[in-house]
């Protein structure tokens, strides 16, 4: 059973890339499988050298890993070809031999994310990234959309659906009085981009399941958090796509046997991006900006792929026992330990939810009913040190253990990694 899956416990931004950095030495495969470039995971390296992910496996730093985005991810050319320029310029090698895409991954295309921007900018907008995702998953699931196998298998019909999808935008535009754009550039600098990605191509189902078949070691990477996601998250503030350990196994086409750990991310510090319930928000100004702190560091509470300042809260023990039960969790990693000193002298903890005078010990299955909800806390002390050189839990504060032994009573999931800063190696191990 080698295969290592990594997903969110929360809405996102957990620290899910540095997990994955880490947990890549000795992996053979590091696999993406769902989402497109609206995820962000950041990876500082021990030098200190940050790297910032949207649609690149965080594997891909490791000269020793193969690197793949399944099949069910979706792919914008022109943003992926970006990235890995980027990537390359920063000394990190990316070629057929370390990077595979999914032929059956669906591509972005221009039409997509224009759509996308449109509809963010009036009355229905829903906070989302404007990278054309859900419109790149709705073309897909009303068999509609094109594949990444069409660069290779029939270039002239993707150029055909590119500019058929520009001129329905400029049909919408004109609906809505407004002025048609010159879309020339954008169909040949998306089909030079499609192209160059052309020898990246593969059918990863079969590469994954042959390698799994002769001892493969896979860590597969989930994108977004559980919160986002479209069937079990809050509804209508979710994502498009599976986020859970299920979407592992639809988004790389691999079996459920092949699954020996799942490890759930959270943070100590629960952020939220966007619109939707939050039932542990923080809205205080002046408590919101003794726990953002420096805006400046690495680490700052501040969107990979937005750049919008997070909402911050408390950690909420409800909803993660939600996320744990669907995902199959077998570990828990925490990241942000370092930060619990910013709440002040004390900490405040969700164990459950008050709804319409029940008491909840499990997170509802709706948005409208996490709006009715209110936390109920328990309090602890929190500590002076300076924890982020601490390498073993021993040496850990009382109170940080205390801390960490509450969550695993209420949840009854092992705390197997803490973070204690953003670095590959600012973790403790138990």
């Amino acid at each position: 059973m080698p295969v290592t899956v990594v997903l969110g416990e929360q809405r996102g931004d957990e620290g899910k890339g540095r997990f994955v950095d880490m947990l890549s030495q000795g992996q053979d495969i590091v696999a993406r499988y769902n989402g497109g470039s609206n995820a962000g995971h950041t990876v500082v390296t021990p030098n200190g050298e940050e790297f910032d992910f949207h649609l690149l496996p965080s594997g891909i730093v490791n000269p020793e890993i193969v690197n793949v985005i399944g099949n069910g991810t979706v792919i914008n050319p022109n943003k992926l070809v970006a990235e890995i320029e980027k990537t390359k310029s920063k000394g990190v090698a990316v070629s057929e031999s370390n990077l595979l895409i999914s032929s059956a991954a669906h591509l972005v295309l221009p039409h997509h994310v224009l759509f996308d921007e449109l509809r963010e900018s009036g009355t229905l907008a829903q906070g989302s990234t404007k990278s054309g995702i859900a419109q790149s998953y709705s073309d897909k699931y009303l068999r509609s959309g094109m594949r990444m196998e069409s660069i290779k298998n029939d270039p002239d019909e993707l150029r055909d659906m590119v500019i058929e999808g520009l001129a329905k935008f400029n049909e919408a535009r004109t609906l809505l009085d407004l002025s048609k754009i010159n879309y020339g550039n954008l169909v040949n600098e998306f089909l030079d981009n499609a192209k160059r990605l052309g020898e990246f191509v593969t059918d990863t189902v079969l590469y994954l399941n042959r390698m799994l078949e002769n001892g493969a070691l896979v860590l597969a990477e989930g994108a977004q958090a559980f919160q986002l996601d479209i069937d079990h998250g809050q509804y209508p503030f979710v994502t498009s796509s599976s986020t859970t350990s299920a979407g592992a196994l639809s988004g790389l086409g691999i079996s459920y046997k092949y699954i020996d750990r799942v490890i759930g991310v959270a943070k100590a510090v629960p952020s939220h991006v966007g619109g939707g319930p939050f039932v542990t928000e923080i809205k205080d100004k002046e408590d919101l900006e003794g726990l953002h702190g420096d805006m400046t560091t690495v680490d700052a509470e501040i969107g990979t792929t937005t750049g919008r300042v997070r909402r911050l809260g408390h950690l909420d023990l409800a909803l993660i026992k939600r996320s744990q039960m669907i995902n199959g969790s077998s570990e828990m990693a925490l990241t942000k330990l370092d930060w619990v000193r910013r709440y002040g002298e004390s900490v405040l903890i969700c164990v459950g939810y008050k709804r319409k005078d029940k008491l909840l010990s499990v997170a509802p299955d709706a948005a409208y009913k996490m709006e009715q909800s209110t936390p109920i806390y328990v309090a602890l002390p929190t500590w002076k040190e300076d924890i982020s050189e601490l390498r073993d839990f021993s040496s850990l504060p009382e109170e940080a253990k205390d801390y960490i032994e509450l969550i695993e009573g209420y949840t009854g999931i092992p705390i197997s990694m803490i973070g204690v800063g953003p670095k590959r190696d600012q973790v403790i191990i138990r």
